[in-house]
């Protein structure tokens, strides 16, 4: 049963995240409240998932994005407006989001100098960001300092998200029975690294059921991820199709996994931002944040 003591909480708290302590309790939210938070990359779904975090009541995040909004910007991220132009994505979504709950305190960092990792609990990569640690190298650095990782992305009606919570991590699912009753089971699961996700090998001998529990879209999003860290972005729809074939090939996957007209339109639609599309994977993302934090139920 969840916990119904408010030891620890203030009554502002507790007034102002009711909704929740009623859904997940107040051990829950005591860990959200105690949580650091490291988020890399500013981008649409990014505001969707600080808006999110900011709101559930999350102690502290670190936003990193020096990058300096420019005019396009202005068509996507909401958040912005045309007085921030020439200023700092990470500092000015931090100003904009922290007025939405006093609380939490949220805040432009920086990463990559050594041991930035060990302050934060979780580390979450939003996309590519030039100049910064790409999302294969940001997983690697959490395993070394024995941190969880969340990278995600969304390009037009496309979207992923990946989690790495280390080889033993804990997590609680509740289970109600006919009787009203609520059982907490312990749970453990132990995750792969990024990049061991992205080369696996896979032993599939009947495609029609490997297509159903591989949706092709993961195999594209994986040998984008890997290209992307080492090479930049990609161009055109023709080297999208040579790199997802050279990739399910590597791994002993047979070409007919991957529909080329969806290779297609993945190309196409790489480097833009849906609006509605990102916001889903935002919060979609911030979902999968919260089930990190607090233990309960399976990222």
């Amino acid at each position: 049963m969840a916990k119904n003591s408010t030891e620890g909480i203030s009554k502002e708290e507790v007034a102002l995240y009711d909704r929740q302590i009623r859904l997940w309790g107040v051990e829950a939210q005591t860990r959200l409240r105690k949580a650091s938070i490291c988020i890399i990359g500013v981008n649409t779904a990014t505001l969707e998932l600080s808006k999110n975090l900011v709101l559930s009541g999350l102690g502290h995040i670190g936003l990193c994005d020096p990058r300096a909004i420019d005019a396009t910007d202005l068509e996507t991220h909401y958040y912005f407006g045309a007085d921030d132009v020439g200023k700092p994505k990470d500092a000015v979504l931090a100003e904009r989001v922290a007025l939405l709950n006093p609380l939490v305190n949220i805040e432009a960092t920086s990463v990559g100098e050594p041991q930035w990792a060990d302050k934060y609990d979780l580390v979450v990569a939003v996309g590519n960001v030039e100049g910064l640690p790409g999302m294969h190298q940001v997983n690697a650095m959490c395993r070394d300092a024995g941190k969880p990782f969340v990278g995600a992305g969304a390009f037009g009606l496309f979207g992923y998200i990946f989690a790495d919570c280390l080889d033993a991590h804990e997590y609680v699912e509740e289970e109600v029975k006919d009787a009203g009753e609520t059982h907490r089971h312990i749970r453990c699961a132990a995750y792969k690294r990024l990049d061991q996700s992205c080369s696996a090998a896979l032993n599939i001998t009947n495609l029609k059921r490997a297509l159903r529990k591989y949706p092709p879209l993961v195999f594209i999003c994986q040998a984008l991820t890997s290209r992307i860290d080492k090479h930049g972005d990609v161009l055109s729809a023709t080297e999208l199709d040579a790199i997802v074939k050279r990739s399910l090939e590597g791994r002993g996957i047979p070409d007919g996994m991957v529909d080329e007209a969806l290779i297609g339109r993945a190309a196409t639609s790489w480097g833009t931002e849906f609006v509605p599309c990102a916001s889903v994977v935002g919060g979609t993302l911030a979902q999968e944040v919260l089930k990190v934090v607090t233990g309960k139920d399976m990222p």
